[in-house]
């Protein structure tokens, strides 16, 4: 039984439609017209979303064998972008199930495909909302304010504004995170496969999930076993040697500009290029970045296997989950930062039900406070990491030590629940 600390104030079910009602519809108006400022941009094709629609027009057109020839992907993006040589385009390096979801879109010019996209990603985050309500308490208590918190949390607007499929990545880890809030562990390791077209997310969770979640063997049964069925899709548009050929494409595609713009990653190995780069060569860097990323997620297994919370704590710990994953993914940018919006939510459902009586407390609503404005008002991905960084260390304390600083009021009360 979940104790509120602070109940929310009766009202009446009519005037919070309305409050609903009217919160959809400003939050529908700030994310179109921020979109719609980059009209130009996406009418000349010059978006990450150009990649998504190469891909599936390859698709199809049944030329899948061809999906991750750079000579072929160039070709196309030429007759509907501004990028005309084969040096300057974006090419499409995601897993090839994942170019099944576009491959309908090509039947229309690529703006009217843009837009239709942009509106697809719009349904899939408030689909998020609407997965959420039943498992955090406050959330639905002030569903109104929610529905606003996508028009103003900048990474999710980058990911709409460019097409991006980050807003799916949300979904998917939503799901899994009910999944294994209703014990069902199997449907949680399937979501979490669905997310292996970016396996900087997949595997770092899949590894910790193994090691300390329980039913952690039905966890990487349902995710082997998606793995398998989305293998043979893929075999089916692209022929088994082109998924063959997949992990060799993706080793041998390391464009320049990637190395370029490391410091722009708001993560941690974003944070250890912009502090080091200039003093140690790149074996140095990388060997850094492993060594942390494997402390934090041995702080993070540690954290998990806490004992009990007077208050139910497993949601604080998926929100840990999600936050070291965001934090020590390989390869990540602002607009793969979407995927934060969850923790967050989950954050602030538990502060509401504690209330903020230690400095820890205090910090982590700080921190989650920074984490939803601060790119909005400063682009500095540095510091933004170094946020998320406190952010992590703070979730990690409170699920350990948390338990001790609960009013005496509430442990009495959880204690009579049981």
């Amino acid at each position: 039984m979940a104790l509120e600390t602070f109940p929310a104030p009766a009202v009446r079910p009519a005037h919070r439609r309305n409050l609903i009602f009217l919160a959809v519809l400003g939050s529908l108006l700030v994310q179109f017209l921020v979109a719609w400022q980059l009209r130009g941009q996406i009418a000349s094709g010059y978006s990450d979303f150009s990649a998504f629609y190469t891909a599936g027009k390859i698709i199809d057109t049944g030329n899948g064998k061809h999906l991750y020839d750079l000579r072929t992907q160039a070709q196309i993006e030429s007759t509907f972008t501004v990028r005309k040589d084969q040096t300057g385009f974006l090419p499409y390096n995601h897993a090839p199930f994942e170019a099944l979801a576009f491959a309908p879109l090509e039947n229309f010019s690529y703006p009217t495909a843009f837009w239709i996209w942009w509106g697809c990603n719009l349904l899939l985050g408030y689909f998020v909302l609407f997965l959420l309500r039943p498992h955090l308490a406050h959330l639905s208590a002030h569903f109104e304010l929610a529905v606003l918190a996508p028009a103003f949390f900048f990474p999710l607007l980058v990911a709409e504004s460019q097409g991006q499929d980050s807003v799916l990545s949300l979904l998917l880890l939503t799901i899994c995170f009910v999944a294994l809030v209703r014990s069902q562990p199997g449907l949680a390791g399937c979501a979490l496969a669905c997310i292996a077209y970016r396996p900087q997310l997949a595997l770092p969770m899949l590894l910790i999930l193994a090691i300390a979640a329980e039913k952690r063997g039905r966890i990487v049964a349902g995710f082997l076993l998606t793995c398998v069925c989305l293998a043979f899709m893929s075999a089916a548009t692209v022929g088994w040697r082109g998924l063959l050929a997949y992990p060799a494409f993706l080793e041998k595609f390391v464009p320049a500009s990637v190395q370029l713009h490391v410091r722009r990653m708001p993560n941690l190995r974003g944070l250890i290029y912009a502090a080091f780069g200039p003093h140690l060569p790149a074996h140095a860097l990388t060997g850094m970045v492993a060594v942390i990323s494997a402390i934090l997620a041995t702080a993070t297994i540690w954290a998990w296997q806490s004992k009990s919370s007077p208050i139910d704590d497993r949601q604080l710990k998926y929100a840990l989950l999600i936050t070291v994953t965001a934090l020590t993914a390989y390869h990540s940018y602002v607009h793969d930062m979407t995927i934060l919006l969850l923790p967050l939510f989950i954050v602030w459902d538990w502060l509401a039900k504690t209330g903020l009586h230690t400095w820890n407390r205090k910090l982590l609503a700080l921190c989650a406070l920074l984490l939803f404005w601060l790119f909005g008002i400063v682009a500095n991905p540095q510091l933004y990491a170094c946020i998320l960084l406190i952010f992590f260390g703070s979730l990690c304390w409170e699920i350990r030590m948390g338990r001790c600083s609960l009013p005496k009021v509430t442990e009495q009360a959880a204690e009579i629940s049981r």
